[in-house]
């Protein structure tokens, strides 16, 4: 049987960044507010201890932080004759499980979209004629301008490091060239960069290109947001990716937006409580509320005034199709709303081996990185080259975490006493140089309800 709660305000489903975000505003405005998340309570003092944040084996082969492949299956398929099989290992994708969600695990790297990003079809149409049928890339609805105030607000709470490149209107020195105007500098000066970040940018600038740091939310000072809360120096472990941090140097939903919001009396969050439908009115114009199972197995229905669906966006359109909210999308026909235009990312990369120089990458940070975007967006003129999109070219020094990390030159065994050497003589001296391109909205490339793989309950 199914207990009925006392109604809120707003209900969240999911509390990682955007749930937090979403709390603290709405608390502020004196909304009573509730947060579902159906991982366990992380904090930072007691989970992400400086004793045990850097075990690669329970955070990075384990894979502690995130959701269990094996209890939330994702199924693939690479085109729509395939029958999809289910994901048991994650790849690139990571999506998390517990309070701070991904947001806990991430780099730091904090892009802003470029202003063409935002009109992505009619901009591109306007420039280069009309668009392949198959590319479904629709314009945002809104423009950067439109949005760069709430940019400034987040890079603000996270204390972001970088160089602004486009300060109101004014085009400056050591920073992006090709971003759009900024209504205020960074919140903190750029890290500092390393041997290998070094190198990168005197071969740009030899190429006539405009190299400028990575905006950073690992922290290059000790910083204090505007809720007050403090965050101190990175100590460049280099354990940020797959990695909570200890010594709040990273900002996370955990050091920036949490310890405030638990304090706040119209606030509440439940976490291991899986919401499995959003509930509709008897004529299906509005949300009633959300129910939700716990860890005791029990059922619960929350109602609430506002449902807000602010999960990983795997799981949000998910809920959207097990609730029959809006319309699925159909790839036969073009209509329909919910899984449509999934993206993800084009990433690739190559490792510089130097004979004689040390670039020491256990010296690193999730965002320490030094970056080009000449080649990103529509920085560039697309004629005739039958794409839209690009990507930046980057020079980061994220870790050289032992476990993890061990590259070798082409050649090598992959096993073995030659393999052993050439690690211990690689170790200290390598660079990585990566492309993080852009994947544009495909016909074919959309999330729905997997019609063959299904879980039966015991």
């Amino acid at each position: 049987m199914t207990k009925q709660l006392p109604k809120v305000d707003v209900v969240l489903v999911g509390f990682g960044w955007a749930g937090a975000i979403y709390a603290e505003k709405l608390t502020a405005a004196g909304m009573e507010v509730l947060a579902l998340e159906r991982g366990p309570w992380r904090d930072t003092p007691k989970d992400f201890a400086t004793t045990f944040a850097q075990d690669e084996l329970r955070y990075y082969w384990r894979h502690g932080m995130f959701q269990e492949a094996s209890q939330s299956t994702v199924t693939f398929r690479n085109n729509g004759a395939q029958i999809a099989l289910p994901m048991r290992h994650w790849g690139s994708f990571l999506p998390g499980n517990g309070v701070g969600g991904s947001g806990v695990h991430w780099n730091g790297a904090t892009y802003r979209f470029l202003p063409s990003d935002f009109v992505a079809k009619s901009h591109n149409e306007e420039r280069y004629g009309p668009l392949p049928e198959d590319i479904t890339v629709q314009d945002y609805g809104v423009t950067y301008e439109e949005l760069e105030p709430h940019f400034d607000y987040f890079e603000k709470i996270c204390g972001i490091c970088g160089t602004a490149g486009n300060l109101r209107g004014e085009i400056r020195e050591g920073g992006n060239p090709f971003e759009g105007a900024r209504s205020d500098e960074y919140p903190n000066p750029p890290m500092q960069m390393t041997f290998s970040q070094d190198r990168f940018e005197a071969s740009a600038r030899e190429l006539g290109l405009n190299p400028f740091p990575s905006p950073s939310a690992n922290m290059s000072r000790a910083y204090v947001n505007p809720l007050g809360l403090q965050l101190a120096p990175c100590t460049y472990c280099g354990f940020c990716e797959k990695h909570g941090c200890g010594n709040y140097s990273k900002s996370s939903p955990q050091t920036t937006i949490i310890p405030v919001l638990m304090k706040r009396e119209n606030f509440t969050l439940r976490t291991d409580s899986e919401v499995l439908s959003v509930e509709k009115s008897p004529d299906g114009s509005r949300t009633t509320g959300v129910t939700y199972v716990d860890t005791s197995g029990e059922e619960f229905f929350q109602p609430a005034e506002v449902v807000v669906l602010c999960a990983y966006p795997l799981e949000n359109a998910r809920l959207m199709l097990l609730s029959d909210i809006g319309t699925p999308y159909d790839p036969q026909t073009g209509e329909g709303v919910v899984g449509k235009n999934y993206c993800y990312q084009v990433m690739s990369g190559a490792t510089v081996f130097y004979d004689e120089e040390y670039t020491n990458g256990f010296v690193g940070a999730g965002a320490l990185g030094m970056v080009v975007d000449e080649y990103n967006g529509d920085n560039f003129d697309h004629s005739g080259l039958g794409f839209i999109g690009g990507g930046y070219i980057a020079c980061y020094t994220t870790n050289a975490r032992p476990i993890e990390s061990h590259p070798v030159p082409d050649g090598v065994p992959g096993w073995g006493s030659e393999w052993k050497q050439s690690v211990r003589a690689n170790f200290l001296k390598t660079a990585s140089v990566g492309v993080h391109g852009a994947s544009m909205a495909h016909r074919s490339n959309y999330l729905d309800l997997d019609p063959t793989y299904t879980v039966t309950a015991p």
